[in-house]
């Protein structure tokens, strides 16, 4: 299941032409998206068959979203507090890791899908956010002993 946020999020992709890059295996699906590493592999690959690896990889990868080196920076110091702070304060008991697993793997949530789903359950501040469903799906599999960025969990 997408969350409102995933389908606006395609449905720019699409207007605009452009691939969707995410880890998160539901949305990717959804979108015909790609992987980070696949998209710096199609860069590779494109910049061997031109014969000008750097400059062509480069020009291919640009094309993903150009974002200067401090942007790069706040967005992933952003990042990274976010999920320290959620790591921090969402917890689970093992009846709600059951039903985040179903959620994920036999409905095909997302990850704002699965937070959205908690944030009403819970009263949780966080709504849809991508981050906070990461880490809910990321302690839900730990509390059962599995990894949440392998299959089937993703």
């Amino acid at each position: 299941m997408l969350d409102p946020d995933d389908q606006t999020i395609i449905k720019e992709c699409q207007e605009g032409n452009a691939v969707l890059v995410t880890w998160d295996r539901v949305v990717r699906e959804a979108a015909k998206g790609i992987t980070p590493y696949e998209a710096l592999d199609i860069a590779k690959e494109k910049a061997h068959e031109s014969g000008d690896d750097q400059a062509q990889a480069q020009a291919e990868l640009g094309r993903l979203r150009a974002l200067s080196p401090a942007e790069l920076t706040a967005m992933g110091e952003g990042a990274d507090s976010t999920v320290k702070f959620f790591r921090k304060h969402i917890t689970l008991d093992r009846q709600r890791a059951d039903l985040v697993r179903q959620l994920r793997i036999e409905e095909d949530y997302s990850w704002r899908a699965i937070a959205r789903w908690c944030a009403t359950i819970s009263g949780g501040p966080w709504g849809g956010n991508q981050l906070a469903g990461l880490v809910i799906c990321e302690k839900a599999a730990e509390m059962l002993g599995q990894d949440f960025m392998s299959p089937p969990w993703n």
